[in-house]
């Protein structure tokens, strides 16, 4: 029962961190979209198409974002230190000491843990009826006989077959299938019930409708909504965007296939009203007839509507281009203003105001010596900032020379605000309204230590249960104060694993007594920051 616990409260923690807040953030941008493409009659039948397949994609590929978002994150954070005073990490491995993580089953990651394993139940029965309806696709096919389509004597003069995907499509007749269909991404293929051969014309006019769905890789897009459908079954916004999108596709094609004037909007209208009787086989296939409630609309719009296929290149155009800007305002919501958090701009800033003004300072790459602008540089508003990067020793010392032994602080603002930056900056007092309680420093001449040493802080620390069952190792590293009286101050968690050793690096860090930093002889509050390795055994992961 325990691992079972802990599994769903870890899953929980990974849904609420990774998934829920990317879907929240699509179905608020969806809902008025959909709304506005919903009540919107005029919009030509392609835009609408197009539109519903980016905002279904969006979804996947906006929480895709955020998660390659969050990893490249990690990654730069490990690779700079900037504002981390790394001291010697703290290594644990399981049974360092007794338990003490208490789980309880009402906590709300638990449940949605629970929630989340119901989810992937729902996927893996659509997968599975995907994977049945493919397996049914590929017994119907072996009782079919295909030829190319341009030796179809039967079609050739009702057909002009000159296109490489016409050329290269192949044509079957089916008694078993009661609706034309294709499918096939590489080698396409058309399927066409028998009883369509007594009736050239509803032959040609089917054929032709099959084409221009190969024309506009409808079955690819069909294959990723089908997906999106079965990951997000849960949500019905995708399913509406699913089968919406399945009639414009159809009224799209319908539009091309009747700006050959050889055929008849009567006769056309005909051959959908017999089809969409008919039964569906597998929603994997590119039917003609799709829904008998759709029927009435496709047939008003075929008698309105003129030649869309101008207007396609520039649909597909406007849609990639929406798509992508929603994809990265999904991706980013997590992200602070310009990529860079406004925690690490207030440490920064917080460094330049205490620091000696042997330090050096560059904006953009340029050396700043004037006081008034390197104390202006403290009140810069993160908006302004494109990234702080903070250089010592001997990397200092490589980069700008001897002078630079102190330390280096680079600025980098994007040009097109700089002038603005140096007079749009914050009040005086925003960042440091009181010396005693809320000044810190980041290195001092004597750095505080703690009391036990690194050894005794370790014995009290525990592997979390759950972080073992679930295979969780890494480096947490936990950034605090330490005031003047040697005691930690607002201890956070600047990265973790999850699986409750973040927790239990802050319950540790809690309990620590440090003897105090010293600045000139006294007493001074100092930004620390602690790494704790949780390392299973033999493991050849180094965090």
């Amino acid at each position: 029962m325990t691992q079972i616990i802990n599994f769903l409260q870890y899953f929980g923690d990974q849904m609420l961190e990774y998934i829920l807040f990317p879907l929240l953030v699509w179905t608020c941008i969806a809902i008025p979209i959909t709304g506005y493409l919903r009540w919107t009659k005029s919009m030509p039948a392609v835009y609408q198409y197009h539109s519903r397949i980016a905002l279904a994609l969006v979804l996947p590929l906006g929480i895709a974002g955020a998660l390659l978002t969050d990893f490249l994150a990690k990654s730069s954070e490990t690779a700079s230190t900037a504002f981390i005073v790394v001291q010697n990490p703290i290594t644990v491995g399981p049974g360092s000491s007794e338990s003490s993580l208490a789980l309880t089953t009402y906590g709300p990651n638990i449940w949605l843990g629970l929630l989340g394993t119901l989810v992937v139940l729902g996927i893996v029965l659509y997968l599975c009826k995907m994977a049945t309806d493919f397996v049914q696709l590929k017994k119907m096919e072996q009782h079919l006989q295909f030829q190319p389509l341009h030796s179809c004597s039967e079609l050739a003069d009702a057909l002009s077959i000159n296109e490489k995907h016409d050329t290269n499509t192949l044509l079957a007749y089916s008694n078993i299938a009661t609706i034309p269909f294709t499918y096939g991404w590489r080698k396409t293929k058309i399927v066409i019930p028998s009883d369509l051969k007594t009736d050239s014309q509803n032959l040609a006019m089917a054929v032709q409708h099959e084409l221009m769905h190969i024309k506009h890789r409808d079955y690819l897009l069909n294959g990723l909504l089908v997906f999106i459908k079965a990951v997000f079954w849960f949500h019905p916004l995708v399913h509406y965007l699913h089968n919406s999108s399945q009639e414009y596709r159809e009224i799209t094609c319908d539009s091309e296939v009747l700006a050959n004037k050889q055929f008849s909007k009567k006769k056309y209208a005909s051959l959908l009203y017999k089809l969409a009787k008919r039964e569906h086989q597998t929603q994997l296939a590119m039917s003609m007839a799709i829904n008998p409630s759709s029927l009435k609309k496709r047939i008003q719009i075929m008698s309105s509507q003129t030649n869309i296929s101008s207007k396609f290149r520039s649909s597909v155009l406007m849609t990639v281009v929406s798509a992508t800007l929603v994809v990265l305002t999904i991706s980013c919501t997590d992200m602070a203003e310009n990529g860079i958090t406004n925690s690490e701009v207030q440490q920064a800033q917080s460094q330049i105001q205490s620091t000696n003004q042997q330090q050096l300072f560059f904006v953009n790459g340029e050396q700043v010596t004037s006081d008034e602008k390197i104390q202006k540089l403290s009140r810069l508003k993160s908006k302004y900032i494109k990234s702080i990067d903070i250089l010592k020793g001997d990397k200092a010392v490589e980069k700008y020379g001897p002078k630079a032994k102190d330390g280096v602080v680079e600025l980098h603002i994007w040009n097109e605000t700089k002038q603005k930056a140096f007079t749009d900056l914050k009040e005086e007092n925003s960042n440091v309204s009181d010396l005693e309680h809320q000044d810190f420093f980041v290195e001092v001449e004597q750095m505080p230590e703690i009391k036990g040493g690194l050894a005794g802080l370790q014995k009290k620390i525990n592997y979390p249960e759950m972080a073992q069952k679930a295979g969780i190792e890494g480096r947490v590293i936990v950034q605090f104060i330490v005031n003047k009286q040697g005691e930690v101050e607002n201890p956070q968690v600047i990265r973790g694993i999850g699986g409750g050793a973040d927790k239990e690096a802050i319950r540790v860090v809690k309990q620590a007594q440090f003897e105090p930093g010293m600045q000139k002889g006294q007493p001074v509050r100092v930004q620390y920051s602690l790494p704790i390795t949780y390392k299973l055994p033999d493991s050849k992961n180094e965090s």
